[in-house]
């Protein structure tokens, strides 16, 4: 491509911007385009008042310092147009967008580079100082620029006085993606297939992706939460803030910790909603979990009388559903368009899936019924759930991460099956996870021995949220992530559902915490759940 640049200058509190117009001829378009490219530096210092006279050794000497300082560290490459297919982002008021290229192995910085495309939210206040906020979507394997997410967080309370920088972690959406098997995944839960049939399928599946991230190159043993941490750490030298506030959903969480971790220097405040630890395992976690939320819920439809009334037998209710699903599969007509065959560990994986919900409390007795009865439109709804993050997670990415820093490979058939009987609430396997665990031990060579699986001691001021009946990440593993920060807060909601609550007031919450992480928070707005420890 050939280009050329108009460039102008403009402040911004504590950094200034270059904007220019750049204009790209696209050669298999055969006509122009123009982007305009901003880029955030430091202000120039003042000029100086006195002359300093050097000798030319002295000069040479000093240059050589210099250039020796900055050969030893890695700096990004800018990509100044922006990927076609988000051509978007250009025209969205307010929004400033860009790439770089990182090395898809860090610890090799001349061998093959990855891409990584972010957006800069500017805040709605012009003038303000304070430090912007950067995003971690969970996943692993959420994407995070599209133009809903854009346009709702444009709206957001925090963008007021604040920029927000979004960012497609690598692997994902437009920062180099992998070979997404995330709806063949999908098409594999949906087929009437028992455990040991599912198994193979999924590994069928497995070794399909396996082949076509093979042929393209992709080293899938780099795409772990450690070399995204080192991506962003190049996106801070790259943007040139001086600090700034972290914000992490679930897995994002945990990329989240990993780089106040790495780059301290960098962080004012670090936001954590839904906390997921380095260390623990795929499978097993999500058994543990599962079984206490599950419980809790089942206690909470005991003590509640309104619930108790409609569902005085949940937890036999349950047994009945599934014992039900193994003996009569149901067969469910999705978006008159496909069907999707419902056994029993399907059961077990979609009632997990619906406890992500804020209003899990009351919809989980509900889909428990429907399944007895054989209909309800509760299990349409979550289907459609499960279809919708299909498509909004690159399953691939998932992998390559969890095979990395969350499997265990002494975890055989025979030692799983020892773990499940600690959980008499999970008398089935857990759908798609197991099978998907199983055969996913070989999606490549890449391990992060145990040992290794530890965040360090953080003085970051940081805030932590975790909801009491969240089926994924309990508040157990709040309290977990609080024995590493000595300067940590950790508020346990009495809400249901994964990262639901008031949204509003965590906002409210979030920001104060930006504004002056020292003082007490005011958390009246919350939901707080009072029996925690």
């Amino acid at each position: 491509m050939a280009g050329f640049a108009q460039i102008g200058w403009a402040a911004a509190g504590k950094h200034r911007i270059s904007s220019g117009i750049t204009t790209f001829r696209n050669a298999a378009e055969g006509h122009y385009r123009s982007v305009e490219i901003f880029f955030l530096q430091r202000p120039w210092p003042e000029r100086p008042r006195t002359i300093l006279l050097f000798t030319m050794k002295t000069i040479y000497a000093f240059v050589f310092l210099i250039l020796v300082i900055c050969s030893c560290r890695e700096k990004p490459s800018e990509i100044e147009t922006i990927p076609h297919d988000i051509e978007w982002l250009t025209s969205a008021t307010g929004v400033i967008g860009g790439a770089i290229l990182v090395p898809e192995n860090h610890d090799d910085p001349e061998g093959s580079k990855i891409k990584i495309t972010y957006a800069v939210l500017r805040a709605q206040d012009t003038t303000t100082s304070n430090f912007p906020l950067i995003f971690f979507a969970g996943g692993p394997g959420g994407k995070t620029l599209n133009p809903g997410l854009v346009d709702f967080l444009k709206q957001d309370p925090i963008s007021e006085k604040r920029d927000i920088i979004l960012f497609d972690q690598r692997g994902i959406g437009y920062s180099s993606d992998l070979p997404d098997m995330s709806l063949d995944a999908f098409d594999v839960m949906a087929k009437d297939a028992d455990e040991s049939e599912e198994l193979v399928l999924m590994q069928e599946m497995i070794d399909q992706y396996q082949k076509k991230c093979a042929k393209e190159g992709i080293q899938t043993q780099y795409y772990n939460t450690h070399q995204n941490a080192k991506d962003v750490g190049m996106l801070f030298q790259h943007l040139g803030y001086e600090k700034y506030n972290l914000l992490g959903g679930s897995y994002g969480t945990r990329i989240a910790r990993v780089v106040q971790d790495m780059y301290p220097e960098y962080i004012h405040t670090s936001l954590l909603d839904s906390p997921s630890p380095l260390s623990g395992d795929f499978l097993l976690d999500r058994l543990r979990s599962y079984s206490l939320a599950l419980s809790r819920i089942f206690d909470y439809c005991e003590q509640n009388p309104d619930c108790n009334g409609l569902y005085p037998d949940l937890e036999d209710d349950y047994f009945r559903a599934l014992d039900k699903l193994s003996t009569e599969p149901l067969t469910i007509a999705m978006n008159d368009s496909m069907e999707v065959v419902i056994n029993a560990q399907d059961g077990v994986y979609l009632l997990r899936r619906l406890l992500y919900q804020g209003d899990a409390r009351e919809k989980a007795p509900e889909l428990i019924k429907a399944f007895i009865e054989g209909e309800g439109p509760v299990i349409n709804q979550v289907l459609d759930i499960e279809y919708r993050l299909s498509d909004g997670l690159n399953l691939s990415m998932l992998l390559s991460v969890e095979k990395y820093e969350q499997f265990d490979l002494k975890n055989s058939a025979e030692a799983l099956e020892k773990h499940y009987e600690k959980y008499p609430l999970i008398p089935v396997k857990l759908g798609f996870f197991d099978a998907f665990y199983q055969a996913g031990m070989s999606w490549h060579d890449g391990y992060l021995p145990p040992a290794e699986r530890k965040f360090q001691t953080s003085d970051i001021p940081t805030l932590i949220f975790v909801n009491q009946y969240d089926p994924v990440t309990p508040p157990e593993n709040g309290h977990r992530f609080m024995d590493d920060l000595s300067n940590g807060t950790l508020l346990i909601l009495d809400e249901g559902g994964h990262g639901a609550g008031n949204r509003e007031c965590k906002d409210q919450v979030m920001n104060a915490f930006m504004d002056d992480p020292a003082s007490e928070l005011n958390t009246s707005c919350l939901k707080l759940y009072h029996n925690a420890d």
